[in-house]
């Protein structure tokens, strides 16, 4: 039902939007004129060009309210759809225009570009928004993304607000659909509650979390493989609610990286007293942050965030598979689980037994709550380790009653899909398989 209302409150926009075009538009769109249609319909792609951009900035937000009911890494995956979605009316509605007012004053495309630019305010500087909203998508196309280093693309998705702001001006001076007062009102009210929630939940709030709780790195424990946890403290930590299984977003505040934040899964919390964030180095950023970082660094957090957690589980009985540092929030998950009585199974896959983070924990875990324990080692063959890949082989085998059982999945993105794929194959039903994908958007 929250997830029926969330998205509720966002699509019912667009019937809103489709009311308030057709009062000035729909003669328009019925004259049995070419040009005057096509006037119609690019009006209302630009209305709906700018609705989808400002659901750009919900999307990517990190709204409480949303996030809450479909987690972070859904929302991103909308994001990213929505954004093809937006450039497509953002790019019909000056085509449409162009075509449809060169053909009543018998100008041709680049002359009635030129016409536009020269005699219609502020029309320059939406043309200078388009090109950026072109650049932005272009630049966030998988195969082009995945060259681009995070710091430079997020900085370059900054100039969506510059876009969206130059946007605005052209709208209510050249808008055949705002003669209605009510409507321009309304059109306010949507770039302040988009604007608002922005500005709000994605930059305010960690000011203020940081303001109240002062965060800083209080020291660091080198684990296996090079993963290091950082342990996080603060004034009143009590008062800063975490769940195990959640994420933060994290920029620490020295020299070296004040201008870098990066998704880091909550791998251990206790109440009132500090926060553990385990990393590994698999990256520019996460390869240098022990050269980095040094014990009292001021730290920003963003989040809480995320919705892999132990509250969505409706069975007693749990399989928690997990792959790598994947290990991190499940770690925290695992152990609330146990603490609640919950039966729990864990497989856990390295390459190696020297990969292996947390095995001390989890060993002492294992003796004090008696539950499933697998160490699963695709490089090593071990008498004492599991040898291999996690399969449907060794889940039917370690886990014979997984159709009882409700599925928590962490590790590398080709061994989720991988895993999810075999799970389902083995008749668990999808919607008892929790997982998340961390990234930011």
């Amino acid at each position: 039902m929250k997830k029926f209302l969330a998205i509720a409150a966002i699509a019912i926009h667009i019937p809103i939007i489709f009311y308030f075009w057709q009062i000035d538009s729909w003669q328009l769109l019925t004259s049995g004129q070419t040009n005057l249609t096509l006037i119609a319909l690019a009006r209302i792609f630009g209305l709906l060009a700018v609705y989808f951009v400002l659901s750009q900035l919900i999307f990517i937000g990190r709204v409480k309210w949303l996030e809450k009911q479909f987690g972070l890494d859904k929302l991103s995956i909308w994001h990213h759809f929505n954004g093809f979605f937006a450039l497509l009316f953002i790019l019909a509605h000056p085509f449409l225009l162009i075509i449809a007012y060169g053909g009543l004053n018998n100008l041709g495309f680049f002359s009635q570009i030129m016409d536009f630019i020269r005699h219609y305010p502020d029309v320059w500087q939406a043309v200078i928004a388009v090109l950026i909203f072109v650049t932005i998508v272009t630049l966030s196309v998988s195969f082009i993304r995945k060259h681009l280093k995070y710091e430079k693309w997020y900085f370059l998705h900054l100039l969506t607000y510059v876009a969206i702001l130059m946007a605005f001006g052209h709208q209510l001076k050249l808008g055949g659909d705002f003669h209605n007062n009510l409507f321009v009102f309304y059109w306010y009210a949507l770039y302040f509650l988009a604007f608002g929630q922005l500005i709000w939940y994605r930059f305010l709030t960690p000011l203020y979390n940081f303001y109240r709780h002062h965060f800083f790195l209080d020291h660091v424990v080198e684990e296996n493989a090079g993963a290091l946890s950082c342990y996080i403290k603060g004034r009143n930590l009590s008062e800063f609610k975490v769940v195990p299984g959640q994420f933060m977003i994290v920029r620490f505040l020295n020299k070296q990286l004040w201008w870098q934040q990066h998704p880091f899964s909550i791998s251990g919390y206790q109440a009132g007293e500090y926060i553990r964030l385990t990393i590994k180095p698999l990256g520019d950023f996460t390869s240098t942050l022990k050269d980095n970082v040094k014990v009292g660094d001021k730290i920003l957090l963003d989040g809480p965030h995320g919705v892999f957690i132990l509250k969505r589980a409706v069975k007693n009985k749990l399989l928690f598979i997990a792959g790598g540092v994947g290990i991190t929030p499940i770690r925290s998950i695992l152990e609330e689980a146990l603490l609640a009585g919950r039966e729990a199974t864990l497989l856990y896959g390295n390459r190696n037994e020297q990969e292996i983070i947390f095995k001390d924990e989890l060993d002492e875990l294992k003796k004090q709550h008696q539950f499933g324990l697998h160490y699963i080692l695709s490089e090593k063959i071990s008498s004492v380790f599991e040898h291999g890949n996690i399969d449907k082989e060794k889940i039917s085998r370690l886990v014979p009653d997984l159709k009882e059982r409700e599925v928590y999945l962490c590790g590398p993105v080709p061994m989720m899909k991988a895993i999810r794929r075999q799970l389902t194959e083995l008749g668990l039903p999808k919607k008892l398989i929790h997982f998340e994908k961390f990234s930011l958007g």
